[in-house]
């Protein structure tokens, strides 16, 4: 059986393992205490002794941490990557192949229990002896505490811009009428015993082509609430006591989210340096290991952004141990020159996500499909992936990562797929068709100046597009020669304004999916999770569709994917053909590059391999040495 998953983003859970298909450097020492460099048969030199001291190590990560380290909130990717460091011991794990199964290390026994109604419940009993960083033991109430608090009404609405439940509650029986306030309780979650509680799934959404991973929840801190905030079960299902509200919760949420008190992953939040965007975290004493029983070697891990101006000379003066996930061309360049001198290596991998253009699909010029497409027209993608990834890298046409399995197996209908190849012509085809075709008064637009389409309301609207960019972005410099001052785009009729503000804006305008949002446009990166689930990225009306897009077929297609059995690689291959020809046509985004990761990291570092999807560097660091 091919191992399908092993090289897929988003937004996913990694394992341990070698990185599958690339060309590791990195020494290939044992994980724990000394290793020793076997003996060379050609020669006879004595076997060479390596001290690990494990005491620190420094991460460097080319996207701002905001300090928002949940993935609730205006959580970055380097965020998230912290976050699965602190938060562990979920029911269910996936392994070097991509394979979701139980943890054995959390579960004592799994039942599941097909259902009359179509629906299926799991029942999970846990381990004794599960215990938070602060030493409080995890009970079956802690599981069942994640699905209530995430997916409550209360938090959702109630507590600012959360950008809500992108997690397997959402697939629970009753998940709509408590998200929404409807109920109090939560059907599909039962609360049976101390150690024992259980999860009922949907028909809609059964089968999973994902398996387990259908209902990995992980115990969630009771930190987040007051102690008086209790856990009731019913006959219907569970709840909150009364007090739960809003109002009550709100000094103890507000707390939690920048400062976790009780961590149950390998490691635990010590501080956050919002002026060096760097977490600290150290060791987690009572963490039991992960489905291997492997635990952290290291005792400190400083988390940290970094300039991409200044990255590689962090790493050679050694600010810097490990710099993580190079993109741009010219930089992997400079790290290959620096691992050629000497004193550092590097793995590299191919990337489970793409860079792209995100449009807002409710407002705006970018709410009609022809001026998406006709933006796309307007960029040389080719020209663009080449300059960008200096050959480290590929155009893709849709939201796939060139490490997909999919990719590979339906190279023929990738291949297919609209690709946009630049054209000024059919720009302006598209334009004229959409409906392009006035002047700010209403006349007949003659080719110059900017373009207007009448609405419904019997305005004018001008065809000029808001974006907002990140500053001291290099794919950001790129789009301003290649796009927004190509005069292509202006012999066109279109005018495109850039606003430049940091990271964390951007990520707070990319979320705002209201038609008050004056962006409609923006440039990042996106990772493509295992399960490779975008379901809920295209459900209607969902704070998590990000394009706020409207469209019905496209997310009944991402639905059909999911629901292909487990194991059924044909079906779900052809589900995510039909998906991205839908997602083709209507070009939410625009997709950029999908290119080579190229980690480097100075030679003391050993035993550290990641592969992006299965196994990135919140798994990786359990296995990781430093002398």
């Amino acid at each position: 059986m091919k191992k399908k998953l092993l090289s897929l983003f988003l937004v996913g859970v990694m394992t341990a393992g070698m990185v599958a298909g690339c060309g590791s450097k990195a020494d290939p020492g044992t994980s724990n205490g000394a290793v020793s460099g076997t003996e060379d048969a050609s020669s006879n030199e004595k076997e060479t002794e390596v001290s690990f001291r494990n005491k620190q190590i420094i991460i460097g990560d080319q996207t701002e941490t905001s300090g928002d380290y949940v993935p609730y909130w205006t959580n970055n990717a380097s965020d998230y990557k912290v976050y699965k460091m602190m938060y562990g011991l979920s029911v269910s794990y996936v392994d070097q192949d991509g394979k979701w199964d139980y943890d054995p290390v959390v579960v004592k026994e799994v039942k599941d229990v097909e259902n009359e109604d179509g629906t299926k419940t799991w029942t999970f009993t846990i381990n004794e002896g599960l215990k938070y960083s602060d030493g409080t033991p995890i009970t079956a109430e802690d599981y069942v505490r994640y699905a209530l608090l995430w997916a409550s009404d209360e938090l959702i609405s109630g507590m600012e811009a959360i950008n809500g439940p992108t997690s397997v509650m959402q697939y629970f029986v009753g998940f709509d009428k408590y998200s929404s306030g409807e109920s109090d309780t939560f059907e599909g979650v039962h609360l049976i015993d101390d150690m024992t509680f259980s999860v009922t799934v949907s028909s809609e959404f059964l089968p999973y082509y994902y398996g387990a991973a259908l209902v990995g929840v992980g115990p969630e801190q009771p930190a987040w609430l007051p102690e008086d905030v209790t856990i009731e079960e019913t006959e219907n299902g569970v709840k909150f006591s009364d007090n739960f509200t809003k109002e009550y919760i709100a000094d103890t949420v507000n707390t939690v989210r920048y400062e976790p008190k009780q961590c149950s992953g390998p490691y635990m939040f010590k501080s956050y340096d919002a002026n060096t965007y760097a977490y600290t975290l150290e060791k987690n004493p009572n963490y039991p290991g992960n489905f291997e029983g492997q635990t952290a070697n290291i005792e400190t891990v400083i988390y940290k952004f970094v300039q991409q101006s200044t990255m590689i000379d962090q790493l050679k003066t050694g600010a810097i141990d490990i710099l993580l996930q190079t993109a741009d061309g010219s930089d992997i360049d400079a790290g290959l020159d620096l691992v050629e001198e000497g004193g550092f290596n590097y793995i590299t991998f191919p990337r489970a996500g793409y860079g792209m253009i995100s449009f807002k699909c409710n407002q705006g010029p970018t709410q009609f499909e022809e001026v998406r497409h006709a933006i796309t027209y307007l960029l040389d993608r080719n020209a663009f992936a080449q300059t960008f990834t200096n050959g480290h890298g590929t155009v893709v046409h849709g939201p796939y990562g060139s490490s997909q399995w999919m990719v590979n197996e339906y190279a023929e209908e990738v291949e297919s797929l609209n690709a946009y190849s630049y054209s000024v012509d059919a720009a302006i085809a598209e334009l004229e068709e959409g409906g392009w075709v006035y002047n700010e008064d209403g006349s007949a637009y003659t080719g110059e100046g900017i373009r207007h389409k009448k609405l419904d309301d019997g305005t004018y609207m001008p065809l000029v597009v808001e974006w907002f960019s990140s500053e001291n972005n290099s794919v950001s410099d790129l789009l301003v020669t290649s796009l927004q001052q190509n005069p292509d785009v202006a012999a066109a009729g279109m005018q495109i304004n850039q606003t430049v503000g940091t990271f964390n804006d951007l990520i707070t305008y990319y979320y705002d999916n209201s038609k008050e949002n004056p962006y409609q446009m923006f440039n990042l990166a996106n990772g493509f999770g295992n399960p490779y689930d975008v379901a809920y990225k295209y459900e209607l009306g969902s704070a998590a569709n990000t394009n706020a897009i409207d469209d019905q077929e496209l997310y009944d297609l991402a639905v059909v994917m999911n629901q292909t059995e487990e194991g059924d690689d044909e079906s779900y291959g052809k589900a995510w053909v039909a998906f991205m020809k839908r997602w083709n046509e209507l070009l939410p985004e625009v997709p950029l590059y999908s290119n080579e990761y190229h980690d480097f990291f100075s030679d003391k570092v050993h035993d550290f391999n990641e592969d992006g999807y299965n196994f990135d560097v919140s798994s990786a660091i359990l296995y990781t040495n430093i002398e």
